[in-house]
């Protein structure tokens, strides 16, 4: 047996037939910690360097593993950025309620993009704790994306989500995942979305995301998902100008 497979952590002697090859070891291992929850949907995995290090083998016989659990849709490789853990997302991806921006434009044959502008945990406090009906100790995810259609801006949106209703949401990478489908698969998948539309200033920076200018006229957006059981998921404020200012902009 070599030295690799009886120090790795993640491999059992006892469960994994000593015939199989390494990599076919390592694979079932990874595909074991994907089903745990270990690996979070939307989240990288550690790099090919560092399994080879925490599995005493290879980058080839990690790559062989991880192609394996690519070809079965569970991980997603990103060029220049990471595989990612893709299990339970896309089949939630269909849903008969609002759909996401990306679900949304695609239906119409647009190519949608993301940008993240920033993410940050914040605290909760009095307010979103009763909207959100959790502790005001807790913590919001809040991320500021700007969603583009056809690479044109079409909206600057900042999303605030309840790390105590979705743990691991901030390991999620929202430039390539659907949050939509990130609640779905924690089931809570959206059903409702309530919004209320206003005509808004731009700010310089927002202006200059959207390739517009402050004078532009802008309609903002204040967006509250909710699932099935009447329970607000992610509060969202949005902003966007010129033709994509009649759509609505949720996630």
């Amino acid at each position: 047996m070599s030295k690799g497979y009886s120090s790795a952590p993640w491999l059992n002697e006892n469960a994994e037939p000593a015939h199989l090859p390494l990599y076919l070891r390592i694979r079932r291992a990874i595909r074991d910690r994907i089903n745990a929850g270990e690996f979070t949907p939307g989240a990288s995995i550690p790099s090919e360097t560092d399994l080879a290090q925490s599995y005493g083998t290879t980058k080839l016989t990690i790559r062989n593993a991880i192609d394996g659990l690519i070809d079965e849709g569970l991980l997603f490789r990103v060029q220049g950025k990471g595989t990612f853990v893709t299990h339970g997302l896309r089949a939630n991806s269909a849903s008969h309620g609002p759909r996401g921006f990306r679900a949304s434009q695609g239906d119409m044959r647009h190519r949608p993009t993301v940008r993240v502008l920033e993410t940050a945990l914040r605290p909760t406090g009095a307010y979103y704790a009763r909207l959100f009906d959790v502790s005001p100790d807790s913590e919001l995810f809040q991320v500021r994306r700007l969603n583009c259609v056809d690479d044109e801006p079409f909206a600057i949106e900042n999303a605030l989500v309840p790390c105590e209703l979705f743990p691991g949401i901030e390991t999620v990478d929202v430039s390539l995942f659907s949050l939509y489908e990130f609640y779905a698969l924690r089931g809570h998948a959206v059903v409702r979305a309530l919004e209320e539309l206003e005509v808004c200033e731009l700010k310089p920076r927002e202006a200059q995301l959207l390739r517009g200018s402050v004078d532009d006229p802008a309609l903002g957006i204040r967006c509250v998902s909710y699932d099935a059981a009447g329970r607000a998921l992610e509060y969202v404020t949005s902003v966007a100008i010129g033709k994509y200012a009649c759509y609505s902009v949720s996630q």
